[in-house]
Formats: C-alpha cells, sequence, structure tokens
C-alpha cells in the first residue's frame, strides 16, 4: 500500500481535528512494502532524531542483555523483538494502520470505513511512537520493538528525547486545531501541550458503577470504547474537528457496551475538555 501524500503536515485538512493515538504494543510482522525509507514517512522534520533512533535500536539488537533490560521482555520473544530490531533497515513495512494491533485498533476497523471517513482518518490520526516520533496512519513502517519509556539514548527516556522536538513541530502547525488527545500517560510525556497554540484539547475519560454504587473509571475496556470513538470522530470530521459541534456529536455516540456521553460530568479548565462517558 502506497504511503498517504496528503499526510506531510499536521493540518493536512482545516476543519478536521487531530487525534492523538499511541502505538501499540503488539505488533505484525512482516509486509510487502519497500524496506523503511524515513524521507517517505510524515513529519520530515522528525527525521535527524528519527536516524538516531533507528541507529541506536539496530546496534542494540547486538546486546542480549542490554536488549533484555529496555524492552523487557525475555525468551522467545526477546529473540524475535532482538531479531526485528536488527533488520530494521532491511525488512518489509506495512502501514502504520496495519502494523499496529490489539484492542483499540481491532476496533476501529479501519479498512471497513466508508471513503470520506478514511480520509479524514488518514489526515487526522498522528501515532505517537518511541522510535519514529509521530507517524500517520498510512505511513509504512518494519516491524520493532521500543517502548516510550525505554532509555535508549543518552540515558533518557524515549519520550524525553522526543518532546522538545515533537512539540515544536506541534507548535509550529497545530495552531488554533481541535485536538482530541487519547494518549496514555507515558506517550503524553512525548510532548508539552502548554507550547501548542490549540484552539482546544479534548480527553476522554470512561466511567462505570461498582456493586457499592460508586463511580470508578475503566481500564479494561478503555481502549475497545476509545477505538469505537476514534470511529465516530472520523466519520463526522467536520464535527470533531469545530469545538462548537462537539457536544451535539458527542450526544450521537453510544457503544453496544451501554457507555454514552454524560454531560454533567465534563468538565473543561484551560482550553481542556475532560469528556466523560458512563456505562447506563
Amino acid at each position: 500500500m502506497a504511503h498517504n501524500p496528503q499526510a506531510n503536515g499536521i493540518s493536512a485538512i482545516a476543519s478536521s481535528p487531530l487525534i492523538l493515538l499511541p502505538p501499540s504494543e503488539g505488533k505484525a510482522s512482516g509486509g510487502d512494502g519497500a524496506p523503511l525509507d524515513l524521507e517517505s514517512l510524515s513529519f520530515e522534520e522528525l527525521n535527524p532524531t528519527r536516524a538516531r533512533f533507528t541507529k541506536a535500536i539496530v546496534k542494540l539488537s547486538e546486546r542480549p542483555r542490554s536488549s533484555r533490560a529496555l524492552l523487557g521482555v525475555k525468551g522467545p520473544a526477546l529473540e524475535k523483538a532482538m531479531a526485528e530490531n536488527a533488520e530494521l533497515d532491511t525488512a518489509p513495512t506495512l502501514p502504520a494502520i496495519e502494523r499496529y494491533t490489539g484492542v483499540m485498533y481491532d476496533a476501529i476497523d479501519h479498512q471497513s470505513l466508508d471513503g470520506d471517513a478514511r480520509e479524514v482518518f488518514g489526515n487526522s490520526v498522528i501515532i505517537i511512537s518511541g522510535l519514529f516520533g509521530m507517524v500517520r496512519p498510512f505511513d509504512m513502517i518494519p516491524a520493532y520493538k521500543l517502548k516510550m519509556g525505554g532509555k535508549l539514548l543518552r540515558g533518557k527516556t524515549c519520550s524525553a528525547i522526543w518532546k522538545r522536538v515533537i512539540t515544536k513541530s506541534m507548535a509550529e502547525s497545530a495552531e488554533g486545531s481541535v485536538i482530541w488527545d487519547l494518549l496514555p500517560i507515558e506517550h503524553s510525556a512525548a510532548w508539552d501541550s502548554s507550547r501548542v497554540p490549540y484552539k482546544t484539547r479534548f480527553t476522554v475519560k470512561f466511567l462505570e458503577r461498582s456493586p457499592a454504587g460508586e463511580l470508578r473509571t475503566i481500564n479494561h475496556w478503555s481502549k475497545l470504547l476509545k477505538g469505537a470513538l476514534i470511529r465516530h470522530l472520523v466519520s463526522n470530521g467536520d464535527a470533531a474537528g469545530s469545538a462548537d459541534s462537539t457536544l451535539d456529536l458527542l450526544a450521537g455516540f453510544s457503544h453496544p457496551e451501554g457507555y454514552v456521553f454524560d454531560p454533567e460530568r465534563t468538565s473543561e479548565a484551560d482550553s481542556v475538555t475532560e469528556i466523560v462517558f458512563i456505562k447506563r
């Protein structure tokens, strides 16, 4: 599948939102694309840092003990990760949306999106990666293993290395944008939202009642629910990219598991709105 030529900057479609996602822990193997070409990836300003990371991860693959400590796996999983990292420059590639697997990406089910939603998806979603910094869904990448919290360069976490570079890229390109920030804490550390002049930023929280009647945050279902929400956002791209249309947009979202938008528990502070969904 070819690289998406429209996805070289952050604001490819003015009315589309920016949707920030983490990569998946699990990744599909193999691929049918040409080997990694950093020049083909979106956000070319990240390439000098990407080159440092890719060179370092290939060299690390020659050291099993160091790889085990950094990657946090052992046995067959470590052998597989080291082999993939060693072949980073020569291995076949897949679009990032096909490389990343797991509950959230399965729930997005991008291949079933209609043409308009698929275009919004390609231009709105940014995946925050420990190895590549930021990639678009249709950027071609190889299989690899590296956590955002891993200390690959200079004894610093990937997020610490990326923070200045990613923040600068977003600050230059995301002015006035509506951002849907669906990042976990580990990946949120890779950018400084206070230095990005966005219009508004939405975060999400899913709640349900415990047997005792107390509201609690859902972790197990959150990836599935986020995947369904992403489908809803890209299927309604204009509304998702407009802060004024958000309440109406979310009122139309419900999940088969029974989660619906709760405007009473949704709150705003300093241009950040925490959207709350609660299980009926």
